[in-house]
């Protein structure tokens, strides 16, 4: 009797450790039950979600591309439940303009059913489906989307890209054109897509007929030369300096690269130099990036010619801590025109932008209202039909700036109250126009 005793002990003493190790590993056991939630959902990766998936966000998520790849499905699968909660809350694709309020030819093809769709893929267990489902063509190409260009400019890098670090670089580049040529569309194609982020295009000058103000901006052929860009301008002067000539187009990964209207160009002047400024990002290990600008000429002399109208306030003073401080600019129309796009400069600090047309006749018209900015992703909005802008259209903007310390993008702290022109040599809104061409140009 007496030796049970201790036996006993041992026994349930071996019970009580099996009890206390199985339930240390009650957690990761409930982990591996989730992570294989029942299919309830007839929605398959290989079928519905990556042709979705190739439509709206492989431009991007590609493998090697500036974001993780999304190409297949053991690269999306981990991601699954943040392409949900992305898709719901309209954050990707990104796009900043409010759905009902102008209408674009360059927004992103992702519409509500195919957002019902990847939702219903994701909360219905993420299934991959069959691999005979696959699409039979490539995912994603990175040749050049309006086929291949008139010219092709090669921008040559100066220094390498540091690792790891972020910046911006502005390559100027000679077209060395013997005659000035009409621009119908302007595109880039990466060297390294891990790091080219998005880019700018400037026309920086030209020389020889046809260079004389011809399909330059209203932004630069108005200006004195001699005149610095920190002197001041009235509010709403529309044209005021900037740090390059007037802009060519944008370019972002994944987005459209958009031509512009039938017998709508712009004027390269012979000569003319370009001037592309890349956002960089930085990758594991320095590189040197090769980058390639493409010009695509009009076949025939435009009957319109494309301008822009800058509209801005040099002075504007966002104070510091202010959370929602508006900016209104206006401009007024001197003849009859078309708006063919608008182009908002974005800051960390700007929350959102609207732009509005009051035409002589009592009507306006929202032509675009953004917000959600994400700095780093600057489109220009392309109208699916030009807009008709009368002589003696008011163009108003008035945008919203968070210059307090819950702007997580303020670029100070403590903030500090900023200028406009200290912000950026951009102008607040830049309405892309086109106008009749005179018969003598």
């Amino acid at each position: 009797m007496t030796s049970s005793v201790p036996a006993l002990s041992v026994r349930w003493l071996r019970v009580i450790r099996l009890l206390l190790f199985a339930f240390c590993l009650l957690p990761f056991a409930l982990a591996r039950v989730s992570a294989h939630e029942p299919i309830t959902t007839k929605v398959r990766f290989n079928k519905e979600v990556v042709r979705i998936l190739q439509r709206s966000c492989l431009g991007c998520h590609h493998p090697g591309g500036i974001a993780m790849s999304l190409a297949t499905y053991d690269e999306a699968r981990p991601w699954a439940k943040a392409i949900k909660e992305e898709v719901l809350n309209k954050r990707m694709p990104p796009w900043h303009a409010v759905k009902g309020f102008g209408n674009f030819r360059n927004a992103p093809p992702l519409v509500q059913r195919e957002i019902d769709l990847l939702v219903n893929w994701v909360e219905g267990g993420a299934p991959k489906g069959e691999d005979t489902d696959l699409p039979a063509t490539p995912l994603y190409s990175d040749d050049w989307q309006l086929g291949k260009p008139d010219l092709i400019l090669k921008p040559i890098m100066g220094s390498p890209i540091v690792a790891d670090e972020d910046g911006i670089w502005t390559i100027t580049t000679a077209t060395n054109l013997p005659e000035a040529r009409w621009l119908a569309a302007i595109d880039l194609r990466p060297g390294d897509q891990r790091v080219v982020h998005c880019a700018k295009f400037y026309l920086v000058g030209g020389r020889g007929p046809g260079a004389g103000g011809q399909g330059i901006t209203d932004s630069t052929s108005q200006l004195d030369d001699s005149r610095s860009k920190d002197d001041a301008l009235p509010a709403g002067s529309g044209p005021r300096p900037t740090a390059h000539g007037p802009c060519l187009g944008t370019w972002m990964p994944g987005q459209k690269t958009v031509a512009l209207p039938e017998g709508t160009a712009q004027l390269l002047p012979a000569g003319a130099r370009i001037a592309v400024k890349i956002h960089y990002r930085g990758t594991t290990e320095e590189v040197r990036d090769q980058s390639e600008v493409g010009l695509y000429f009009a076949k025939s002399p435009p009957r319109k010619l494309l301008q822009e109208i800058a509209v801005s306030d040099a002075e504007a003073l966002i104070p510091a801590g202010a959370a929602m401080h508006p900016v209104k600019v206006s401009f007024t129309t001197q003849e009859d025109v078309e708006a063919v796009a608008l182009r908002p400069a974005v800051s960390p600090l700007i929350t959102s932008l609207q732009a509005t047309v009051y035409r002589p006749d009592g009507s306006e018209e929202v032509l675009l209202w953004t917000r959600g900015y994400q700095f780093d992703w600057q489109p220009t909005y392309y109208f699916k039909r030009a807009v008709l802008l009368p002589k003696g259209t008011r163009i108003e903007v008035i945008a919203y700036f968070d210059n307090s310390d819950d702007n997580r993008d303020n670029p100070n702290d403590p903030p500090k109250s900023w200028r406009w022109r200290g912000l950026t040599d951009e102008p607040l809104c830049a309405v892309i126009i086109a106008k009749a061409r005179a018969t003598s140009d």
